[in-house]
């Protein structure tokens, strides 16, 4: 099972030093031995200081996005390679802000997941309709165009370096959400795609989260029938009380 919090452009440096130490104050299993179970994307001016404060946890430390070259004349981008140099391990790629406001198409999108792959990164690769396209009938085809794209080459995709975060843009930071029902229906759909790119065993290994207004209380509703892995949280996880919440939640569902 996997948490991630997604700050967005929030929090101060000092901010976002004091939510790793009060989490782990609320948390403490969070500093013992042991598979990571929470990751956290602060904004990049802060990556270095949260890997610090992380380091020797649970936690993992991932950027919010990165570039397609490790190096060049890209003025305001950073590449796979300086995301590492933080301490980070991770990094978010496609997701819906990154899509439909700043102006990152598929291709992009795919470009970006396999350059950071490349550089030892692990991939969050976010996917989702527009409320339009679900009202159309298209969430289906939506979501697997995204992950035929991002996925097309030859690459080695693995449980280690990726996980699909099925965001719905309609329910990111509308506080509306997808029911059980229709996020349990999309996690399907993406396992099935997964397995016929990748085959039985990887495709079934790569874990898929769900995000979208995900809250305390709604959590454990989504984790239930064991087909979504964990939570991509925005506005809940700026709190370390509703984060800690929320992990509470999808404690008892760890293996």
């Amino acid at each position: 099972m996997i948490l991630a919090a997604n700050w967005k452009m929030h929090h101060t440096l000092g901010k976002a030093r004091e939510f790793v130490r009060e989490l782990l104050r609320t948390v403490p299993e969070l500093r013992e031995s042991g598979e990571p179970a929470v990751v956290i994307f602060p904004s990049s001016p802060h990556l270095e200081t949260v890997a610090e404060e992380a380091s020797t946890t649970r936690i993992q430390v991932g950027a919010q996005d990165c570039y397609v070259a490790e190096a060049g004349a890209f003025t305001g981008e950073v590449s796979p390679t300086q995301v590492l140099d933080t301490g980070a391990t991770c990094v978010l790629v496609g997701h819906s802000e990154r899509r439909h406001i700043l102006g990152d198409g598929d291709d992009l999108v795919g470009r970006k997941l396999r350059a950071a792959i490349a550089c030892g990164l692990r991939v969050f690769l976010c996917v989702g309709e527009k409320e339009n396209e679900r009202l159309a009938g298209r969430s289906e085809a939506v979501v697997e165009a995204q992950l035929a794209t991002a996925l097309a080459e030859s690459q080695a995709f693995t449980a280690e370096n990726l996980v699909i975060a099925y965001e719905p843009v309609w329910a990111i930071g509308t506080g509306r959400n997808a029911t059980v029902a229709d996020a349990e229906e999309m996690t399907r759909c993406i396992r099935a795609r997964l397995v016929d790119r990748l085959g039985k065993e990887e495709g079934e290994a790569i874990p898929i989260l769900y995000g979208g207004s995900v809250k305390p209380g709604l959590l454990a509703g989504y984790l239930e029938s064991g087909s979504i892995q964990g939570a991509l949280a925005g506005g809940a996880s700026l709190e370390p009380s509703s984060f800690s919440a929320l992990y509470r939640e999808m404690k008892p569902n760890e293996d």
